[in-house]
């Protein structure tokens, strides 16, 4: 259960994008997540490699910066311990501090590499949403103001995840929303292809820092990455792929360092679907009285722009939301959080899903069990390590806050007596 962007179509344009085009070659647009500027040389080592794709490709150059990894964290954590429900506006102004910090850094590299970049802010960037101030709808993307900043400069640098809304306001798109903004630039200017980078090898049937036995997916089609997201699978932005098949955009999925070969990453676009498992590592677990309440809450989490996972258990009816997002709780009043517990999903390639709820300290361990039954091991196969799932804060990222103390444990709740698998389509009323 997700929001959807809004269905404007302009005439000869991609719905959701403004008529215009970029005069001559197609700009490249390129997004780095936060895992590229884990330190400082992360900023100089995207910089070289931005430098040499421009003058390879003899195009101007979008690219869209994530904070540094760990910065938006820690902003929301200060945040949180500020105040319980803030204000959209307010909460947006602070969450989007990270993305303007990594424009500034870059542009800075580029320029000691000796490549004129040009940072922009959200308002630069022509992509307009509606909705609640972190966590906004973009609606529509023209290309007029960045298409003009690319005929002065030859590289726009310009902040993943914002947009400005009817007053001119910058708003956040919700968490880990680079993606969105990244391909929604990438319509507008008429670009075919848009290339997000990350700490993983492309799109995998599991998260590889858990599951290590996971596969890297050569083709996915649209469909299959956008279920994949919906699920909670941290693979591409669920809005991206809805603006990305709209349009045309074909999305490439890559590691960060990127040796440029032709194999590697994941192309999403034509291709099949993948079976894969999804641990909702960054999700609550709260259990309903009633489908009906479950469906109410749902619902209003929806409106508010989050997305939910409704599943069941034998005798429960469950609702997985991202853990800490504001305002959850006052939607969940006739709820029943199952601390201790986490969701773990199976994704089918013939369009089922299987959910089950384990201990998360046990979660890795189911991930990697029910991998191997889609995916069965060679007999001879030694096991793989499992990688530490942790994944690494860059020193910097307290550069906006200050050095972070850590938060006290809060208590588990009994867990849940029964932690079945049930497919999703037996739902309990």
């Amino acid at each position: 259960m997700t929001a959807r962007p809004a269905p404007g179509v302009t005439a000869g344009t991609a719905p959701g994008v403004s008529a215009g085009s970029v005069p001559g070659a197609r700009p490249l647009v390129l997004k780095f997540g936060g895992s590229a500027f884990a330190d400082l040389d992360g900023y100089r080592r995207v910089a070289r490699y931005a430098a040499r794709r421009r003058a390879e490709a003899g195009r101007p150059l979008v690219v869209v910066v994530s904070a540094m990894s760990g910065t938006t964290g820690r902003l929301q954590q200060t945040l949180d311990a500020l105040a319980a429900d803030p204000p959209a506006r307010a909460a947006a102004m602070l969450l989007t501090a990270g993305e303007t910090v990594s424009v500034a850094l870059l542009a800075a590299a580029l320029d000691a590499e000796g490549v004129p970049g040009c940072p922009l802010p959200a308002a630069a960037t022509g992509l307009l949403a509606r909705g609640p101030g972190d966590r906004a709808e973009l609606i529509s993307a023209s290309p007029g103001a960045l298409a003009g900043a690319l005929a002065d400069c030859p590289v726009a640098v310009v902040p993943g995840g914002q947009a400005v809304d009817a007053a001119g306001r910058t708003v956040m798109l919700g968490r880990n929303s680079s993606d969105l903004s990244a391909v929604a630039t990438a319509a507008s200017l008429g670009a075919d292809t848009c290339e997000l980078f990350s700490d993983v090898p492309g799109v995998c049937t599991a998260d590889p820092h858990l599951v290590p036995e996971a596969r890297t997916l050569a083709r996915i089609s649209y469909e299959g990455v956008r279920r994949m997201s919906r699920h909670g699978a941290k693979v591409v932005h669920e809005g991206a792929v809805d603006w990305a098949e709209r349009a045309g955009v074909r999305v490439l999925c890559r590691p960060f360092p990127w040796s440029g070969g032709p194999k590697g990453g994941t192309a999403v676009g034509t291709g099949p679907a993948a079976a894969a498992v999804v641990v909702h590592k960054d999700s609550d677990v709260w259990c309903f009285r009633s489908g009906r309440e479950r469906r109410s809450a749902g619902g209003r989490l929806v409106a508010e722009g989050l997305t939910v996972t409704e599943f069941d258990t034998a005798s429960e009816v469950c609702l997985a939301v991202p853990a800490g997002a504001r305002g959850t709780a006052r939607h969940m009043r006739t709820a029943r959080l199952l601390g201790g517990l986490c969701l773990v999903t199976t994704l089918r390639a013939d369009g089922r899903a299987e959910h089950t709820l384990v201990p998360r300290a046990e979660a890795a361990a189911e991930a990697r069990r029910r991998h191997g039954l889609l995916y069965p091991a060679a007999p001879d196969t030694p096991a793989a390590a499992v990688h530490p799932p942790a994944k690494p804060r860059s020193p910097h990222s307290d550069v906006l806050v200050g050095a972070a103390s850590a938060p006290a444990p809060l208590a588990d709740p009994a867990p849940l007596s029964v932690p079945l698998s049930v497919p999703e389509d037996d739902c309990p009323d």
